[in-house]
């Protein structure tokens, strides 16, 4: 299945900067409309920093992606993470794998993250999503122009929760509300 690594989490003083990782901050650390316990697991090779978000009991699982067996992985940690990062790389039969996979993974109201989906050298990554959304198993929450946030379940009283966070936070962060195919979607204006 490959290795994995638990990392000890950093200190709370190395609050993320950028509006990218203040938004995965929110998710991870503030946001009670999904998950709140479970661990955390970040596949690919850039990683959101979230292991500094585990709270104490938490593990922050790294698998080596190039050699993760999705079955094996599926089969060991069923329901045990409360958010889930995916790096998009690979091709369109194993993007969709990876996402399904993941939802294997999440607890009930736990959030993923897919990085990379809709990046132009990679096409097949935003149609492994959108196949996924479209199929009516993925719920999708907000998009920006690095990542795409969603979840298995309900995902209007997140949606709305972040709405609110985000018109009182200083930072100026803008949402556009759009409608696809029957699902709310939040796309945010960060950068």
């Amino acid at each position: 299945m490959g290795n994995f690594d638990a990392t000890i989490p950093a200190t709370r003083e190395e609050i993320p900067a950028s509006p990218e990782e203040t938004l995965a901050a929110w998710f991870l650390e503030q946001a009670g409309s999904c998950c709140r316990e479970g661990d955390v697991l970040e596949l690919g090779p850039t990683a959101l920093g979230a292991s500094r978000f585990c709270r104490e009991g938490e593990s922050y699982l790294t698998p080596d992606l190039s050699t993760t067996d999705w079955k094996a992985l599926r089969n060991e940690y069923t329901k045990r993470f409360r958010f889930v990062h995916l790096m998009a790389t690979g091709g369109y039969d194993e993007l969709l794998t990876g996402i399904e996979t993941v939802r294997f993974l999440l607890r009930a109201n736990g959030i993923f993250v897919i990085s990379g989906y809709r990046t132009g050298d990679n096409p097949a990554s935003a149609a492994a999503v959108w196949q996924s959304v479209l199929a009516g198993t993925l719920r999708p929450i907000c998009t920006t122009r690095q990542r795409f946030y969603g979840m298995w379940g309900d995902a209007g009283p997140i949606q709305n929760e972040l709405l609110v966070w985000m018109a009182g936070h200083v930072s100026g962060y803008a949402a556009e509300v759009h409608n696809i195919a029957r699902h709310r979607l939040l796309h945010l204006n960060i950068t």
